[in-house]
């Protein structure tokens, strides 16, 4: 069985993004050579001790957060199992084993025999413990890495580990967005690194990490205290085993129910229902009613909302304690940037439900469901991003920046319900229908999105990012909201309209898409020419990648 997952998982790998394999394998390779240079350019063996110590722990973290960030790509998830007659320990098994099939574990194999070198300088006797070390430390890095891939997933069904994962997404965006603050010092410290070694807090840190243990074990047998030595090569071997155990355990496949049967109605529809709703009896009311209750309920719309906030927040501390005050302000800005990524795929969320919508179509159906979504995202937004712009610019003391915060607010507010909803029916890429969701990311694969977001947002401004200019020149920034205001509606009511009108055209070809994968969506799409919005949906199709199986 162990061969036949090996041989699916390289299967896998042939039909996913080449350019994403081919990134991820550029950077493991560059970090072994790192790595080694650390190695052996450090001036003696106590340098070299904490230096490896610090790059092991990189290679754990690499590992623990690799496949959240490339969505999984190139793993053999469990639910694809679940239906089949086999005993789930030994799927599990079986699929752990093939997380240590590829260049990936190879390259990091290499990376670790930097142990054994250390061994080697450090005193011949003790190679043996690097070459022990080296082999504990890779199972370690790759169980440890399927386990919070899994476990992600298993958190997502409770609001305490929705927080944990939106967490560690922000964590993620934040240092894509501004990780070169941190980058850069350590790479222009590195000649003096590999002369002086780590120092005070920095490596009793490193030390307490578990990569640590066999290059402590190693340096404890060098300075003859065997016993010590052995004592923590035997705690990472024992952690190790618990590791996988547990990872097997995760691993093997579920029939379990989703969810828990509530005692009570969720915090926060009770405004949406009764005699004392708040939203219009209307087409567009029940929209926005049924996308609020959405937002709020599933844990993997919620997540998008989350980690866009803890980005936010997470990039204006780093303006507060860094060296870009200047950024601090705006942190509610880069919050609602960040939303208008993740809320680009709606249709790809919400699965198949969007056959209600097929069998349903009405006149104006259609409409109400694009301009309900847009205020629905508005009404979440909105008010979460004000009140996080608030907590940054008192925090930062930076009372210059509230009329370029506001008019960024507003003009980025239209900007992104306009355009999320278009990427989502121009791109929408299918995920795992909510109800059969079980990994982090089971969602749908939206990389096209969100480049496109990042660069469509500011082009799609420009014209306050003009008036801003101009004002803020003139002394007279506040002039520039009018213009915002204006921008953003304007923005917001032609990029729905022609979501709407697209949708109105191509309704079962979307509801294709979702429904069969891209393999059969790709007939019905132009091979050629076309206007911009079939690139788009050709760019997608090629682009992203589906998260669950093909439907027949």
């Amino acid at each position: 069985m162990v061969e036949l997952l090996i041989r699916l998982k390289f299967t896998l790998g042939r039909h996913g993004s080449v350019g994403t394999r081919f990134f991820s394998l550029v950077m493991i390779a560059l970090g072994v050579g790192l790595t080694w240079y650390l190695a052996v350019a450090a001036s003696s063996d106590q340098v070299r001790s904490g230096l490896l110590m610090l790059a092991l722990a990189v290679w754990a973290s690499g590992w623990v957060l690799g496949p959240t960030i490339t969505n999984g790509v190139g793993v053999l998830r469990a639910q694809y199992f679940t239906l089949l007659p086999l005993d789930r320990d030994r799927v599990g098994a079986g699929l752990l084993v093939t997380a240590f099939v590829g260049l990936g574990p190879l390259l990091t194999l290499v990376a670790t025999a930097t142990v054994a070198w250390h061994a080697w300088a450090s005193d011949p006797a003790t190679l043996f413990l690097g070459l022990l070390g080296m082999m504990a430390l890779l199972v370690f890095m790759v169980s440890l890495s399927r386990l919070v891939f899994r476990a992600l997933g298993v958190a997502m069904h409770s609001r305490i580990g929705m927080e944990i994962a939106s967490l560690q997404w922000g964590l993620i965006v934040a240092g894509l967005f501004f990780g070169w603050m941190a980058v850069q010092p350590a790479f222009s410290a590195v000649s003096s690194l590999s002369r002086e070694g780590l120092q005070g807090t920095v490596l009793t840190v490193v030390s307490a990490v578990p990569t640590s243990w066999p290059v402590l074990a190693v340096d404890a047998a060098a300075a003859g205290s065997w016993g010590a030595a052995f004592g923590w090569l035997g705690a990472l071997g024992a952690l190790t085993l618990v590791t996988v155990l547990v990872t097997v355990r995760l691993l093997a496949p579920s029939v379990a129910p989703r969810g828990v049967r509530r005692r009570s109605r969720p915090l926060g529809s009770r405004v949406l229902l009764g005699g004392r709703s708040l939203l219009p009896d209307t087409p567009l009311g029940a929209v926005v009613g049924k996308e609020l209750r959405q937002w709020w309920r599933d844990p993997w719309r919620g997540l998008e909302l989350r980690a866009a906030l803890w980005t936010g927040l997470i990039i204006g501390v780093i303006g507060l304690i860094g060296q870009l005050p200047e950024v601090a302000p705006f942190a509610g800005v880069m919050a609602l940037l960040v939303i208008g990524m993740g809320g680009a795929n709606m249709y790809g969320h919400d699965g198949t439900a969007l056959w209600l919508t097929v069998v349903g179509q009405g006149r104006d159906t259609l409409r109400a469901d694009v301009r309900g979504r847009q205020i629905a995202f508005a009404l979440l937004a909105g008010p979460s991003t004000v009140v996080l712009s608030v907590l940054a610019v008192v925090a930062s003391g930076a009372g210059w920046a509230v009329p370029y915060v506001v008019s960024s607010l507003v003009v980025f507010l239209g900007v992104a319900a306009g355009l999320s909803i278009l990427l989502s029916v121009v791109a929408v890429t299918p995920g795992v229908d909510p109800h059969l969701r079980v990994d982090a990311n089971d969602a749908g694969d939206n990389q096209l999105q969100v480049w496109i977001t990042l660069f469509a947002m500011p082009v799609l401004s420009s014209p306050t990012i003009g008036a801003l200019v101009w004002a803020g020149v003139q002394g007279v920034p506040w002039l520039a909201v009018p213009v915002a205001l204006a921008n953003g509606s304007l923005a917001a009511w032609l990029l729905g309209r022609t979501a709407h009108l697209r949708l109105e055209k191509r309704l079962p070809e979307t509801f294709t898409r979702i429904r069969y994968g891209k393999d059969v969506a790709a007939q019905a799409v132009p091979r050629s020419g076309g206007g911009l919005l079939d690139q788009l949906e050709r760019g997608a199709l090629s682009t992203n990648v589906d998260t669950k199986p093909t439907g027949s």
